[in-house]
């Protein structure tokens, strides 16, 4: 069981100074390198990374051993590239259908105002009520 953490402090800060010069793959790198899915440049540049650090070599010799069970998994990933992100991709979507939506429902409502015989709101107000005529008794109070 892998008990340290793969991202660890180098042995002194020179080390660190070197990696940041000369623009190798940082400590972080150790799982992607155990399992095979850094690019061959990144696979170089870590290699050399390695050679002059002993923690990142216990790290890819422990993360080694879950390489087998976890590589099944990355060969899911479609060929040449990195896997949409599904959740931007359904909020995008979403947002989109919202969008559609709003703009239909004021198309139908500029629609519909625009054909519309204007009222006259003293009209209404002067209207004897309906309910008069069918009981009188009702307006004498």
């Amino acid at each position: 069981m892998v008990i340290r953490q793969p991202h660890h402090g180098h042995a002194g800060a020179e080390q660190e100074r070197e990696d940041r010069a000369g623009q190798e793959a940082p400590c972080g790198d150790v799982a992607a390198f155990a399992l095979g899915v850094l690019d061959p440049a990144e696979q170089v540049a870590f290699s050399r990374h390695l050679a002059g650090c002993e923690n990142c070599r216990r790290d890819a010799a422990d993360f080694g051993e879950f390489a087998p069970v976890l590589r099944p998994v990355l060969r899911d990933d479609p060929p040449g590239g990195r896997r949409p992100c599904s959740i931007a991709r359904s909020v995008l979507v979403v947002a989109a259908g919202v969008v559609v939506a709003i703009a239909a429902v004021l198309s139908v409502v500029e629609s519909l105002a625009s054909h519309a015989d204007p009222v006259d709101v003293s009209t209404l107000i002067r209207a004897e009520p309906a309910h008069a005529e069918l009981f009188p008794l009702l307006e004498r109070g």
